[in-house]
C-alpha cells in the first residue's frame, strides 16, 4: 500500500512515561520531539495528563522565550466548573500566588517567571493540559 499524503502528520505514538516514576499521575499523552521535527514550521509541544493525588510539580521556577499555557479541566462531564482539586501557583518577580479549585487556563507571557505548582486536595482526578508554543524542550515531570 502506498504511502497516503499526510500520514507525517499524524502520530499515535504519544503515550510517554515519566522521568520521574510517579503514582501522582497517569503517563502522559504528547508529540515526540522525533515527531515534531517531522513536521516542517511546527514548533508547538504539548502534554496532557491525568492528575490522580496532591504532589508538586517538580518544575522549579523558571521564564520561558515564549509563552506558555496550563490547563486544568475538571474530569466531572456533569460539573465542567468544579476542578475536584484545589491547585495553588505563584508568578511575576513578587511570587504573587492563585489558588483555585474550579476548571482554569492560565497564560503565562513570555519571559515571566513562574512555578512550582501544588495540587493539594483531590478529591477526584483531573486533566491537566500544558502546552507552550515555542517547542523548547519539555522538562514537566512532578515529585509527590
Amino acid at each position: 500500500m502506498a504511502a497516503k499524503k499526510y500520514e507525517h502528520l499524524v502520530n499515535s505514538d504519544i503515550l510517554h512515561q515519566h522521568s520521574i516514576p510517579t503514582q501522582m499521575y497517569s503517563p502522559f499523552l504528547s508529540g515526540s520531539p522525533y515527531f515534531w521535527k517531522l513536521i516542517p514550521g511546527a514548533v508547538g509541544q504539548f502534554a496532557f495528563y491525568y492528575v490522580l493525588k496532591p504532589g508538586m510539580f517538580a518544575e522549579g521556577p523558571h521564564t520561558h522565550k515564549a509563552e506558555e499555557y496550563l490547563m486544568f479541566i475538571s474530569s466531572d462531564p456533569k460539573d465542567m466548573k468544579n476542578l475536584g482539586a484545589t491547585v495553588e501557583i505563584a508568578f511575576g518577580e513578587e511570587w504573587e500566588k492563585y489558588t483555585f479549585n474550579y476548571s482554569t487556563f492560565i497564560r503565562f507571557p513570555q519571559g515571566v517567571i513562574h512555578c512550582p505548582v501544588y495540587v493539594r486536595n483531590v478529591q477526584r482526578p483531573f486533566f491537566l493540559g500544558h502546552f507552550w508554543p515555542g517547542g523548547e524542550p519539555a522538562h514537566f515531570d512532578m515529585l509527590t
